[in-house]
C-alpha cells in the first residue's frame, strides 16, 4: 500500500519542565506517572532542536532515532574500520565488473511511523532530493559522482560516473517517505516540513517540539520490538557548564561535555564517563591564496613547528590522539605510521630560512616586505577546544617567528574570499568509514575550483596533481591491498607538500547517570557527535539490568 499524503506526527501535548526524580532514577516530564519516570531518559544538548530533515545533515552517519539508513556501522568496533550491517537493505550491495553500478536489495515489511509502507521508491526519492540543487543540501557534494538512482525489480540501483569500490560504506543517511518531496515545487531542505514533522522508519517518533525541548516516544509497532526506553526528552542547553550542573542536580540523565568538565564526574557514584574514539579531526586550513601559507615549504615548516602531543595532553586532557595527515591506525594497512609530521622546531626554522622567510628586528619573519603574519578564524560557538587549540598553535608558531592572530567569526558570516585567503580552524570527518570519504573532498584539486563542492571542501584550495591521481586511482581500485598501497604513497607525497595543519583526532566525552539500564556498545564516531551518538546511538536496544 502506498501513501496518498504525508501524515502529521506532532502531538498537541507539550511536555512541561523536567524535575529530578526523588528516588534517584531518571528525570521526566512534570505530571508523568511513576511508570513513565522509570522509562524516560532526559538528554541535554548544545545543538538547536528541530532540524530533523535527512536531506539536511540530520542522521547523515546513521545517527538518528527517527530515521534509518540502508546500512549502519557495526557497534562495538572502534579501533578499525567497522563492518556494515543491513537496516533498510535486505543484504549487501553488489557491483558490476567495474564498480560503476551498485545494486542494493531493499527490505520489505517495514513501516514508517505514520503506518505506511517503506519501499525502494523512498530511497530513490531521498537521494534525488539530496542531489537536487533546489534542496541546497549540505550533503550534495558527497554524492556528486552519482549519475542516477533508480528502482528496478524491488532494488535500488546507483549508477556512478566513475568506479568506486567502497561505495556502499556511504549508504548510512536516513531515508524519508517519497511523498515528503514535491519535485514539481521542491524548496530548500532547511525550509522543509520534515524538519519539524519527521516521518521515519526508526524506533522513535517525534511527539512534541518547541525551541527548548523535543520529546520522542517509542514506537510500539517497531519491527525489532518496542524499546524499553519509552520516552526521550531532549533539552536545549547551549552552555556546557550549565549542562554539567544540570546533570549534577538530577535535571538531566546524559550529555556531552568537554574533557575537563566530563572528567569531574569520573569516579563519582551513579555516573559513568565514556570517552568515545572518533575520526573527528581538528585542523587549520593553509590557503594557497595567502601570500605566506601558499608556499609549500612554509606549510611543511608550520607542520613541524607545532607540538601536537603537548596539545592533546594539555588542551584535550589526553582525550584524543595527535595526527597530522588525516590517516590513522583505524584505517589499518592504509595508514603509514612513518609518514607523520613530528615536532621539530629546528627543522621548521630551517625550512622557513630556505623559503626566504627570515627574522626581522621584531622577531617576526618577512620576505620581500611581506610579514609572516596571518589571522586564524575560529568558530566561537563550537567546542571550546577549537579556541584552545588555536591559541596553542599561535604560541608554537611564535617560537619560529610566525605571527598568528585568533579571530572569532561564525561560519555563516565567513565570505568566500576569507576562506580562500585566511586560515580557519575546522573540525571534520563526517563520513570516516572509508579513507576516500574522509579525505577526497578535503584534498582533491577539483574542489579548489569555484562552485565545486561545499563551502569548506578543500578549504585550502590545495592543488597537487600527484595527490589527485592517487585519490582517483584508490577510489576505483577494487583490490584492497593495492588500494592500501596507493594510500600509503599518498601519505608520503602529502608530507612533502601538505594542505593543512591537522592537529589531532578528538575523543567525544559523554556523561550518563545510572538509570539501571545496560547500554549499547559504542561505534567509531564521525565528526558528528552529541546525544544521538555515544551510549544513546542505539538507545532502543537498551535493556534493564
Amino acid at each position: 500500500m502506498r501513501r496518498t499524503a504525508l501524515a502529521a506526527v506532532l502531538s498537541s501535548a507539550l511536555i512541561a519542565t523536567a524535575c529530578s526524580n526523588p528516588d534517584g532514577g531518571s528525570t521526566s516530564a512534570e505530571g508523568a506517572s511513576d511508570a513513565d519516570k522509570n522509562d524516560t531518559v532526559v538528554l541535554l544538548t548544545g545543538d538547536e532542536l528541530g532540524q530533523y530533515n535527512p536531506i539536511g545533515v540530520h542522521g547523515r552517519s546513521g545517527d538518528s532515532h527517527i530515521f534509518e539508513g540502508l546500512y549502519r556501522v557495526e557497534p562495538g568496533v572502534v579501533d578499525k574500520q567497522p563492518e556494515l550491517q543491513p537496516v533498510l537493505a535486505a543484504g549487501p550491495a553488489t557491483a558490476n565488473s567495474d564498480n560503476t553500478v551498485w545494486t542494493v536489495p531493499v527490505a520489505s515489511g517495514i513501516k514508517f511511523s505514520d503506518g505506511t509502507d517503506f519501499g525502494p521508491e523512498d530511497v530513490v526519492a531521498t537521494f534525488k532530493a539530496i542531489q537536487d540543487e533546489r534542496s541546497a543540501s549540505e550533503e550534495a557534494s558527497t554524492w556528486d559522482f552519482v549519475k542516477s538512482v533508480e528502482e528496478k525489480d524491488g532494488n535500488v540501483v546507483f549508477t556512478l560516473e566513475r568506479p568506486f569500490a567502497e561505495f556502499p560504506r556511504l549508504l548510512l543517511n536516513g531515508i524519508a517517505p517519497s511523498e515528503a518531496f514535491d519535485f514539481n515545487n521542491l524548496g530548500p531542505a532547511e525550509d522543509s516540513e520534515l524538519n519539524t514533522k519527521p516521518v521515519g522508519t526508526g524506533p522513535y517518533k517525534l511527539e512534541s517540539l518547541r525551541a527548548d525541548e523535543a520529546v520522542l516516544t517509542a514506537r510500539d509497532d517497531y519491527r525489532a520490538g518496542a524499546p524499553e526506553v519509552k520516552k526521550i526528552v531532549v533539552r536545549h542547553a547551549p552552555d556546557e557548564n550549565s549542562r554539567a550542573q544540570q546533570i549534577k542536580s538530577g535535571e538531566g540523565d546524559g550529555t556531552i561535555l568537554e574533557p575537563k568538565l566530563a572528567l569531574d564526574f569520573d569516579g563519582q557514584d551513579g555516573y559513568t564517563v565514556t570517552a568515545a574514539t572518533s575520526a573527528d579531526w581538528r585542523g587549520i586550513t593553509l590557503p594557497s591564496g595567502n601570500p605566506f601559507t601558499g608556499d609549500a615549504k612554509v606549510r611543511q615548516a608550520l607542520n613541524y613547528a607545532i607540538d601536537r602531543d603537548a596539545m592533546v595532553r594539555d588542551v584535550l586532557d589526553g582525550k584524543g590522539h595527535a595526527n597530522s595527515t588525516f590517516f590513522a591506525s583505524f584505517y589499518g594497512k592504509a595508514f603509514d605510521k612513518d609518514s607523520q609530521f613530528t615536532h621539530d622546531q629546528e627543522k621548521a626554522e630551517k625550512l622557513l630560512d630556505e623559503a626566504g622567510w627570515t627574522k626581522g628586528a621584531d622577531g617576526i619573519r618577512e620576505k620581500d616586505g611581506q610579514k609572516a603574519s596571518f589571522d586564524i578564524i575560529y568558530f566561537p560557538n563550537r567546542d571550546a577546544a577549537r579556541l584552545d587549540l588555536t591559541l596553542a598553535t599561535v604560541s608554537d608558531l611564535k617560537k619560529i617567528g610566525v605571527e598568528a592572530n585568533p579571530v572569532a567569526i561564525e561560519p555563516k558570516n565567513i565570505s568566500a574570499d576569507q576562506v580562500h585567503t585566511t586560515p580557519v580552524m575546522l573540525g571534520g570527518g563526517e563520513l570516516p568509514y572509508t579513507v576516500d570519504s574522509q579525505i577526497y573532498r578535503l584534498l582533491h584539486g577539483k574542489y579548489a575550483v569555484a562552485g565545486q563542492g561545499g563551502k569548506f571542501d578543500n578549504a585550502s584550495d590545495y592543488s597537487n596533481p600527484a595527490i589527485d591521481a592517487l585519490l582517483d586511482a584508490a577510489r576505483s581500485e577494487s583490490d584492497a591491498d593495492k588500494r592500501d598501497e596507493l594510500y600509503r604513497s599518498l601519505q608520503r607525497e602529502y608530507i612533502e607538500n601538505p594542505a593543512m595543519l591537522q592537529i589531532a583526532y578528538v575523543d567525544h566525552m559523554y556523561v550518563t547517570r545510572d538509570q539501571g539500564y545496560k547500554t549499547s556498545p559504542l561505534v567509531l564516531e564521525p565528526h558528528s557527535h552529541g546525544v544521538t551518538f555515544g551510549p544513546w546511538l542505539h538507545i532502543n536496544e537498551w535493556t534493564k539490568k
